[in-house]
């Protein structure tokens, strides 16, 4: 695998991982890894469908409390996130960070109508969960672009998140977490015995 596939692949995932920090906030991520020989990644939640910030309880609730969560807010999350890889990527080649590369054609939708493929069935699969519809052929192009809005104020947290999978090709969900959010995060609870 050349030096630029690898990046790509790194660069990919490190969005994903941020989004995934953004959206559903710290001890949501379970891992974030390349690998080297596939030429491709995956980031994990300890959750298969984790729930949004915005979509939590406010603070304050007692516990049992129903807390109704909107079936569109959830699905559109799950779509950002599901396109956080391509819109990373497409920061990364727009601020040049892959060498001969031709820029238009790889920024032109046409060539990115393809991507994504599991993060679209996934997306299909839980908006069906939910009675929405999102079929996995159709791409979204409006959820990248909300993924690229939500990258472009934290892209040095992307581009270290990246350099960190090329070096270490694996990343635990705490690591990450203390990446996005600082030293100061709090750990997952344990739970006592």
């Amino acid at each position: 695998m050349t030096t630029n596939a690898l990046a790509r692949v790194a660069y990919r995932e490190a969005g994903r991982a941020t989004i995934c920090e953004i959206l559903y906030g710290p001890n949501v991520l379970k891992h974030a890894s390349i690998d080297a020989e596939a030429g491709e990644g995956e980031v994990v939640t300890f959750s298969g469908m984790p729930l949004p910030i915005d979509c939590r309880p406010p603070p304050g609730r007692r516990r049992g409390e129903q807390v109704g969560v909107v079936p569109e807010k959830l699905i559109d999350s799950h779509g950002v996130f599901a396109y956080a890889g391509i819109a990373a990527e497409r920061i990364a080649l727009q601020r040049g960070r892959f060498e001969g590369i031709d820029l238009e054609s790889e920024l032109a939708w046409s060539r990115w109508m393809g991507a994504a493929r599991r993060g679209r069935e996934e997306l299909a699969r839980i908006a069906k969960l939910l009675g929405l519809e999102r079929p996995a052929e159709q791409f979204y192009v409006e959820y990248c672009q909300e993924a690229e809005r939500l990258l472009e104020p934290v892209w040095e947290t992307t581009e270290k998140l990246a350099e960190a999978l090329l070096d270490k090709r694996e990343l635990l969900g705490h690591h990450v977490d203390r990446l996005v959010h600082g030293d100061d995060v709090l750990e997952r609870p344990t739970v006592p015995a």
